[in-house]
């Protein structure tokens, strides 16, 4: 049996269908549960600003590395709802407990390496010239903006002469690849890892293997999906509008991370669950094996 399925386009329709279906059988559970996972990253960052030194930067890890975790809680909790059980507090502890954290965090490390390999391309690709050449331009693009005068077309190439503009956009279209990569690589991977029991490094090769296969219901999501999210931006930007006249720019912003903690976090919880569930064959969903020692095969960086 194929672990992969090959679904048709009309599946990322349905996939959309299915996350506002799910959401709408617990809201409040939800955003119960978004509301103490952004507590707990709020202040995990106060307290890490207060640390001294090293600690303080040991804090600021901490805090991003709650993030993938809190998002495998969220994933085993909708799983709980689509099960037709509640959605409880304890679920976001879940990946602590299934000892899936470090192959949750997998994807973080990878960013790290690839933003630094990014980096130390674009300086292979323009060189130290490059990159002053770069910060010169912006600098005079800035002073040509605060003139008061809309500056003309020839002032504006004068000023980007000297940057090797094609070898920087080279180097945008390979950044762009890579983050489309990237980011089918991760769309799956905390369900691969939670639900599946694979390791991280195995988990971001399948979900990108099976974006791949499945592009066209990948773009036929992503197409609703934008509309989707449009349409709440609309409602939430009145909404934010209103918050604005009568408790100003702190209520607007405190409105906006609430949105955001409360139905836009879960939405995306329950659309990766939804093309999880459709994309792959689960052989372990109903009865998950017990986790094997860390320096077994399940290594988070096996494959």
């Amino acid at each position: 049996m194929r672990d992969i399925r090959k679904l048709p386009a009309s599946a990322g329709a349905q996939w959309l269908l299915d996350t506002f279906t799910l959401y709408r059988r617990a809201p409040l559970q939800l955003a119960v549960l978004g509301i103490i996972g952004m507590l707990v990253s709020s202040l995990i960052a106060i307290v890490s600003q207060a640390l001294p030194g090293w600690l303080s930067l040991l804090g600021q890890l901490l805090s991003v590395a709650v993030g993938p975790i809190l998002f495998g809680g969220m994933l085993w909790a909708v799983s709980e709802i689509d099960q037709g059980h509640r959605a409880q507090p304890a679920h976001l502890l879940q990946p602590i407990r299934d000892r899936r954290v470090s192959h949750l965090l997998v994807p973080l490390a990878i960013q790290m390496v690839t933003i630094l390999a990014l980096g130390a391309l674009l300086f292979l690709m323009i060189g130290s010239d490059g990159l002053n050449a770069i910060g010169e331009a912006t600098r005079n693009l800035q002073v040509l903006q605060q003139s008061g005068t809309a500056p003309s077309n020839e002032q504006v190439l004068a000023v980007f002469d000297p940057v090797p503009v094609k070898r920087v956009l080279l180097w945008i279209a390979l950044v762009c690849a890579v983050f489309v990569a990237l980011s089918m690589a991760m769309f799956t991977q905390p369900a691969l890892v939670m639900f599946d029991r694979q390791s991280g490094m195995h988990a971001l090769r399948m979900s990108l293997q099976g974006c791949i296969e499945n592009f066209g219901a990948m773009t036929v999501f992503m197409l609703l999906g934008l509309v989707a999210m449009l349409c709440i931006y609309f409602l939430v930007a009145i909404l934010m509008q209103i918050a604005l006249l009568i408790g100003g720019a702190a209520a607007a912003t405190a409105l906006m991370q609430l949105v955001v903690t409360t139905v836009i976090m879960p939405l995306y919880v329950g659309a990766v669950y939804a093309s999880w569930k459709q994309m792959f064959a689960h052989r372990t969903r109903g009865n998950p094996p017990p986790v094997p020692p860390s320096n077994g095969p399940n290594n988070i960086f096996a494959a």
